[in-house]
């Protein structure tokens, strides 16, 4: 049937032709039908399905206008719910490339709406419902066709199969929509109770009961191989949005009463004490590699014979979609620990670790083109992320959850050159403007200096070897390249104008803490001059007094 004619906005947009062209696509993909030997119905495609897919993705690759008439046409209609997740279900196998073309239509129609679009209330209402529309069983069937292509990367054939990484990249295009569409309610956007976002739960439950972070974690370890080396920002931005709405000391509070030391390894391959006795035989490599990237590797752990093919690249294959005991986590955990111990796993399993090393380089061969409001965005995730997990292993610390000694969780986030380029990227903000870059990147170089403070007071020799050589060569640095002079004009500048006075906040207190690790190197650096009680940042300081929520009480 036709649209309502409350929508004639979005009949105005496209052609009687093509509505008529897409309406007669819609109907021939497929009908119910009624097999009365058994006395059940069931879904039964056309002939020519799998190329009625292909002209409406022809369609949507054509739909480039903010407000997206053919997607809201086909939204609709509900093409998803009347034809396309039945098909899934009636021909989930011997159909793999029929049930591909559904799930770029599938990716077509979660994409997430422009901002600047006229009818993005309407948008995110039909994306929202299309995903509520998604169930267990559906979503099994969709991510069991990305085993295939996991198992033959496991085997190192990935290359005879060209359209590989493509899949790969399609479902983790799918999860990162899912989850843009689960985000926190936006009460100012949404017209109505009805039309208000769900939060992420539901697709959360649906993708950790399908154990499919168990896969995401595995792909972070193996981040420098192709093609995730290709996707990095697709598993940044999935990483972020996991844990966008969560916080840190949420979490670690979590895990403190949890009773014991969380184990999330003993429901998986192998356990804690095996991946602590391999961590130490790295140690002395990766300790020294902290410090210039040059010699920073891998932390999937080094392992030889049929070991390492067994347990260190396991994708489980088709099994990742059962319920068997290595990958399963108890039905008792809630959504919040399930996250929390997905953290811990991230940090001691080294996918974090990865991951910000490969997403650092692409961001770093971006830089050397012109960089468009995407890039702008992937930075933005990539400086969020990274800040949360830097609070995480922190507050670890402060709860004896995690031992201090393993901070080479974040060894490559400490590397010199990263750090350094911190800097300019922070400086770029400020030329810019860019506030939600500043906010991001201060908060993150702020909880970089907080966990030194801790490593160069109570870590191994060898973590306070780096916090030294960092603070040499990062915070005290003669002229404009050091954090300290840097901080100084920072808050000399400020304008509460413009700028919120949470940032003022980060600023003073990154140029503390940079001042008492500099101290802790050496007294003689650090001296109280004019530079810094000029009477523009001391009417700074004294404005900042009465905000004492922003700061913390040493400050």
């Amino acid at each position: 049937t036709r649209p309502e004619s409350g929508d004639e906005a979005l009949h105005t947009m496209i052609s009687d032709f093509d509505e008529a062209h897409l309406q007669s696509l819609v109907s021939s993909l497929g009908t119910r039908q009624r097999f009365p030997e058994n006395s059940t119905s069931g879904y039964v495609k056309d002939p020519q399905s799998r190329e009625t897919l292909q002209d409406l993705l022809r369609f949507l690759r054509h739909d480039t206008t903010r407000e997206r008439p053919v997607m809201m046409m086909l939204h609709t209609w509900d093409v998803v719910g009347n034809d396309i997740l039945p098909m899934i279900q009636a021909y989930h196998s011997g159909a793999a490339e029929l049930i591909l073309d559904a799930v770029k239509l599938l990716v077509f129609l979660t994409l997430p709406a422009d901002p600047r679009a006229t009818n993005l209330n309407e948008q995110r209402h039909c994306i929202n419902r299309t995903a509520q529309s998604l169930t267990k069983n559906s979503c099994a069937v969709i991510f069991s066709h990305m085993a295939e292509p996991l198992e033959r990367f496991e085997s190192g054939r990935l290359h005879l199969r060209g359209e590989d990484g493509r899949t790969i990249q399609l479902f983790l295009t799918f999860i990162r929509n899912l989850l843009l569409s689960y985000r926190e309610n936006f009460p100012e956007n949404a017209p109505s109770s009805s039309q208000r976002l769900q939060p992420k739960g539901s697709v959360l439950n649906i993708l950790f009961d399908l154990h499919l972070p168990d896969l995401l974690c595995q792909m972070a370890k193996d981040a420098r191989k192709k093609p995730f080396a290709e996707d990095i920002t697709l598993l940044i931005e999935i990483f972020h949005l996991l844990f966008q709405s969560q916080v840190p000391s949420s979490l670690i509070h979590f895990l403190d009463h949890a009773g014991e030391k969380p184990k999330f390894n003993e429901y998986r391959q192998y356990g804690e004490q095996a991946a602590s006795t391999l961590i130490k035989k790295k140690t002395a490599r990766s300790r020294h590699g902290r410090f210039g990237s040059k010699t920073i590797y891998s932390h999937s752990f080094q392992r030889s014979g049929k070991d390492q093919t067994t347990q260190l690249r396991k994708y489980y294959g088709a099994r990742v979609f059962e319920n068997s005991h290595e990958s399963s986590l108890p039905s008792c955990l809630n959504e919040r620990s399930k996250l929390a111990e997905l953290a811990r796993t991230l940090l001691v399993d080294g996918g974090f670790n990865e991951v910000v090393y490969v997403a650092w380089d692409h961001i770093r061969q971006r830089d050397m083109i012109v960089c468009n409001d995407e890039d702008q965005l992937n930075i933005h995730s990539f400086f969020a992320l990274s800040q949360f997990f830097v609070t995480f292993v922190s507050l670890s610390f402060d709860w004896n959850i995690t031992d201090i000694s393993k901070s080479y969780a974040l060894s490559n986030l400490f590397d010199k050159h990263l750090f350094f380029w911190l800097r300019k990227k922070w400086e770029m903000f400020d030329h810019s403007k860019d506030v939600r870059g500043l906010l991001h990147v201060s908060a993150l170089v702020k909880e970089m200096l907080a966990l030194m403070e801790k490593l160069a007071s109570g870590a191994s020799q060898a973590d306070k070897f780096v916090c030294q050589a960092l603070t040499a060569e990062g915070l005290c640095a003669e002229g404009d390249d050091g954090y300290h002079h840097f901080c100084n004009s920072l808050v000399k500048k400020f304008d509460s104008k413009s700028l919120p006075m949470i940032y003022l906040a980060d600023c003073i207190e990154v140029l503390h803490m940079a001042n008492n690790l500099i101290r802790e190197l050496d007294p003689k650096l650090v001296a109280l001059n004019g530079e810094m009680l000029n009477e523009r940042s001391v009417s700074n300081y004294i404005r900042l007094v009465d905000f004492t929520q922003l700061y913390d009480f040493k400050i």
